[in-house]
């Protein structure tokens, strides 16, 4: 066995995280080798920070980390995003996830970043593991937000019913609308224009709604994925809440519309987390409703001070 840097065989990584997540007590999402497949087109994406222990030609650990920008407490800082942390049923409970686990930790450090962000599912074994695994490893770890999530049936909707969003001036409209959010969260997102590419278009099952009206102008965006169920139910899953300067009403019908577009699209359900930088109201008029689910969000930031304590609002995307 050896661990080394993924070799792209996104099939059998897809089967390896499938495998190890059915025992979940949260109803999974269905990683395919497509959906890891579009995570790595992302910009700066690189299979080095994805260590993967291979037994011969087949991964039995795999874990990866996405490149990421932040405007922090007034601090510019490049991070990744921990993921995936899978290991094969058949070796489990023998310490092969904290070792790879530790080694992205390691690649990440001597890659140049400022920090890593990791998110864990309350109640799930890694939520229990991983402030002993940064204390061992002497890497600096906060707790900084708590993630909720509203929920949402979307109805059948017939495909050729739904208006979609013609694609010119949306990457526009959503780097004008997301740069002000670091003004109202402590930590925000901070967008290239290629990242914004790919956040609207480029990036499997991507989903768009856009008003522009006069001087009015709001954004929502989002990605269509399967549940791990047997019924393979389609979920939208809401990212971006760019309401710019766009008034109760007009939310109110960007809500409907990505509804809309998404039901067109085959999905069942969608969900949206609640992270304090954009109004929530128009979705809970949508019919969106608090789900159970919590996610803790863990930030290790390795270069100035490590104090963050619990913040307000983040603007990050979630996965």
């Amino acid at each position: 066995m050896i661990i080394e840097s993924f070799r792209g065989d996104f099939e059998q990584a897809a089967s390896l995280i499938q495998r190890a997540w059915a025992d979940n007590e949260k109803q999974p999402l269905l990683y395919t080798a497509e959906f890891l497949g579009s995570l790595f087109e992302y910009p700066g994406a690189d299979l080095s920070l994805a260590p993967t222990l291979y037994d011969g030609t087949k991964p039995i650990a795999f874990t990866a980390g996405f490149p990421r920008r932040l405007r922090f407490k007034g601090r510019e800082l490049r991070i990744v995003i921990g993921s995936f942390l899978s290991v094969s049923s058949e070796f489990k409970k023998r310490g092969y996830g904290i070792v790879l686990w530790s080694e992205l930790v390691r690649r990440v450090q001597a890659a140049g970043f400022d920090g890593m962000m990791n998110y864990c599912v309350e109640g799930e074994p890694m939520n229990g593991m991983i402030l002993g695994c940064c204390r061992r490893l002497k890497m600096p770890v906060e707790r900084v937000f708590s993630i909720h999530y509203l929920t949402c049936l979307l109805w059948p909707k017939e495909p050729n019913a739904v208006k979609r969003e013609q694609g010119e001036g949306v990457v526009d409209t959503f780097l004008e609308l997301a740069a002000p959010i670091a003004d109202r969260a402590s930590l925000s997102r901070i967008w290239s224009r290629p990242e914004a590419e790919w956040q609207c278009s480029g990036r499997l099952g991507a989903i768009v709604a856009r008003r522009v009206v006069e001087r009015s102008q709001g954004i929502l965006t989002g990605y269509i994925m399967q549940v791990a169920d047997p019924k393979r139910t389609k979920c939208l899953l809401i990212e971006d809440i760019l309401w710019g300067n766009s008034q109760p009403e007009e939310r109110s019908e960007l809500v409907l519309r990505l509804k809309n577009e998404a039901a067109a699209a085959g999905a069942r359900l969608a969900v949206v987390p609640v992270l304090g930088y954009g109004d929530m109201a128009p979705f809970l008029s949508a019919g969106f409703r608090p789900s159970p689910r919590i996610v803790q969000a863990y930030l290790s930031a390795w270069s100035g001070p490590t104090d963050t304590g619990t913040l307000d609002a983040m603007y990050l995307d979630v996965f």
